[in-house]
């Protein structure tokens, strides 16, 4: 047996999320029944992190016992040539045995992706949140600087987390948040503005990106100050924030760890 790093990239609209669920189909039972049809014998697989149903990604790593003698890029290559339309294994790494995919995560990478048009995008409308209204990207940008720190974020925690859990569970450490946008005019002569949101953290409470997304759009839209970010911040309730984004438009982009390769997405 060897364990393996599996970089992995995934459309997340027809999976009910990527942790294994009975009778339902998820990236995890996926990526097992892979395994299963050409290393028989392998482990279950230990995912970096759980995303939601409908959530994409393109730099997911799980880890697994591998029945296999081959290199590890053929082994890359044999996941590819069983998957689905909706999974890629993107890289496999050989790791120690020690190697926990979850537990010595250091840090992820989320980018959620927008886009302003008076007309839905025809080709990517399964992958950004689609608005009509112009955004303020200056004032996003300044809202996403109050995000940055080691706070309690409750706020933006779904499933009832927030009333739930005590300060402690809900405190991660946000160490990136930035927002851009690019103006492009599209084939139909429509001009369209793509706006990113990205988010690095040492861990993510439920719902929580998508909550960020929300408030910030808030902000970027004119409907709230900056410095309203900050409040709800302080509120640690969920029920001061109404409606998360949706899935849609979220997408977990890398993965890193220390001592090794960094486990992310190819550029």
């Amino acid at each position: 047996m060897r364990r393996v790093a599996i970089i992995h990239g995934y459309d997340g609209t027809d999976f009910h999320g990527s942790q294994r669920q009975p009778g339902r189909r998820t990236v995890q039972s996926e990526l097992e029944r892979m395994l299963t049809m050409v290393a028989p014998g392998s482990s279950s697989v230990v995912m970096a992190g759980r995303t939601d149903r409908g959530v994409h990604a393109v730099g997911q790593v799980a880890a697994a016992d591998v029945v296999w003698s081959g290199t590890p890029e053929a082994l890359r290559d044999a996941l590819n040539a069983v998957a689905p339309c909706d999974i890629v294994a993107l890289r496999v790494l050989e790791v120690d045995d020690a190697f926990h995919s979850r537990f010595d995560a250091k840090w992820r990478e989320y980018r959620y992706r927008l886009v302003v048009a008076d007309t839905p995008p025809i080709l990517e409308r399964r992958y950004v949140w689609w608005r009509r209204n112009a955004l303020d990207v200056r004032s996003a940008g300044e809202a996403c600087t109050q995000l940055v720190g080691r706070r309690a974020f409750g706020t933006f925690a779904g499933l009832g987390k927030s009333r739930a859990a005590s300060t402690e569970a809900l405190t991660r450490t946000v160490s990136e948040c930035e927002w851009w946008a690019r103006i492009e005019e599209r084939a139909d002569g429509h001009i369209e503005a793509q706006h990113t949101f990205r988010i690095v953290a040492n861990g993510f409470l439920p719902q929580m990106v998508r909550g960020m997304v929300a408030a910030v759009y808030e902000v970027a839209r004119g409907a709230r100050p900056v410095d309203w970010i900050e409040e709800i911040i302080a509120a640690n309730d969920r029920r001061v924030l109404g409606e998360a984004a949706p899935p849609h438009g979220l997408v977990l982009w890398q993965v890193s760890y220390d001592g090794v390769i960094e486990y992310g997405r190819l550029e």
